[in-house]
């Protein structure tokens, strides 16, 4: 089993990081494979909803860093969303 966290911080390592890795770690102690993906420093476009990616299973922005991010999400069996709260 694999588990992905997503990290939507601005800052890379910060306290959401860290919230994450205890997660992980409990994951962890029951063989869980566990993976952090941060979006800061990433470069990833915003949807423009122009539906060119409707029935594809892929997005039309090709250059960007979400097309990596979208695999992983496709072939993890679980995903955590990590966001800061101002």
């Amino acid at each position: 089993m694999k588990v992905i966290a997503i990290n939507g911080s601005s800052r890379k390592s910060g306290n959401t990081t860290k919230i994450i890795e205890v997660v992980f770690g409990e994951l962890k102690k029951f063989g869980i494979e566990c993976e952090l993906i941060e979006l800061a420093g990433r470069d990833i476009q915003p949807c423009k909803g122009c539906f060119a990616c409707s029935g594809k299973g892929n997005c039309v922005f090709k250059h960007d860093d979400f097309c990596e991010v979208m695999e992983k999400m496709k072939s993890a069996d679980g995903i955590i969303l990590g966001s800061p709260v101002y």
